[in-house]
């Protein structure tokens, strides 16, 4: 048996909606059937107290039925989820439930999101430390001096997401260009049409009044050097990519595509005004396999640290002179296709079933 996990909302509204042709367990069936397994789907919060047991929809594929019923906990769990997990006491449990041989595959725990820590991560990788822009907590001290070395820097939410909470500073001779994302939700927009960027221009004098203004808790935050991204019409460009472990336990590119910015030098976040432009029209052929090797590494490079781990959005970037650069990693990726949603991830969970389950 090979369990399903959502959020506890998720799950809820899974509910309501398993006599409906697209509801998310309707799509694991059709995988079960294929492998001859057994299925349950449940949430976080049907996992009894002793970490032993779940109140879960089992689903036969011999019966082809499903009924609601209290279950042993499974040893290979998919966890279908688009947010980071922050509770500690969840945490916790799920790391002694990991002592116990129980897999939760791609269990997105908040630490792993810490975007500094994944960067020291990279950079202690020798083939990859010359690829990752230098990075530091936040302090004035830092932002003084990197400025001085780079003239461009970006300032980011150590714990951010969507392009929320970013600084961009560039110095010229008489003054420091700045242009900002918002960080929080409020006032913030997924509309490709419009940004909610702020733009404007401080002078030298004005920069530690303009830091002491927007970064009250500088902890949270890092700076970093600038990377001039290569262009698409004028405009720059970066890359998204998906890798997963197949149903031969190894990492495969997935899927890829540019995300292209609404303006000249500024943030390509989709929510923050960018486009989604296909690899086809982008000109980028002789950079295929240089992107497909570098993700792969940097796949192998993340698991070491985050083992439960079989999915990640990797951002990257190609600068003017063709050199490939690691931005950072998602671990709760987006997905569009059935088969990077659902049948890769359950392939990979069903060899783990094989080697783990059975094998035992």
């Amino acid at each position: 048996m090979i369990g399903i996990v959502l959020s506890p909302t998720s799950f809820n509204r899974e509910i309501k909606r398993l006599n409906k042709e697209h509801n998310i367990l309707n799509q694991y069936k059709i995988l079960a059937k294929k492998y001859q397994v057994d299925l349950c789907m449940f949430s976080f919060k049907q996992i009894s107290k002793n970490l032993k047991m779940i109140d879960a929809f089992f689903y036969s594929w011999k019966q082809d039925n499903l009924i609601r019923k209290t279950l042993a906990l499974p040893r290979i769990n998919i966890v279908y989820n688009t947010s980071y997990i922050a509770n500690q006491e969840q945490i916790n449990n799920f790391e002694k439930l990991h002592n116990q041989n129980i897999y939760f595959i791609n269990l997105p725990l908040k630490f792993q999101a810490n975007k500094l820590r994944n960067y020291e991560y990279i950079q202690s990788h020798n083939q990859l430390k010359d690829h990752v822009p230098p990075a530091k907590p936040l302090s004035f001290k830092r932002l003084e001096s990197f400025i001085r070395q780079y003239d461009k820097v970006i300032i980011k939410p150590i714990y951010g997401k969507k392009g929320r909470g970013m600084t961009i500073i560039e110095k010229d001779q008489i003054q420091y260009k700045v242009c900002q994302t918002p960080l929080g939700k409020k006032n913030f927009t997924n509309s490709r049409l419009n940004s909610n960027q702020k733009k404007l221009s401080i002078s030298h004098s004005q920069l530690k009044g303009f830091y002491n203004k927007n970064f009250g808790k500088p902890k949270s935050f890092l700076v970093q050097q600038w990377i001039p991204f290569k262009e698409f019409k004028g405009r720059p460009f970066d890359i998204r990519a998906v890798v997963q472990k197949n149903g031969k336990n190894k990492w495969q590119l997935t899927s890829r595509v540019a995300r292209v910015a609404k303006e000249p030098g500024q943030i390509t976040n989709l929510s923050q005004g960018g486009e989604m432009v296909s690899f086809s029209k982008m000109q980028l052929k002789k950079h295929y396999r240089d992107i497909r090797e570098f993700c792969l590494e940097i796949a192998k490079t993340m698991a070491k640290v985050y083992p439960w781990t079989a999915e990640m959005g990797i951002d990257l970037a190609i600068d003017k002179n063709g050199k490939l650069w690691y931005i950072e990693t998602n671990f709760c990726p987006e997905k569009i296709r059935w088969v990077t949603t659902f049948k890769i991830p359950f392939e990979h969970a069903y060899y783990l079933y094989t080697e783990k389950v059975l094998g035992d």
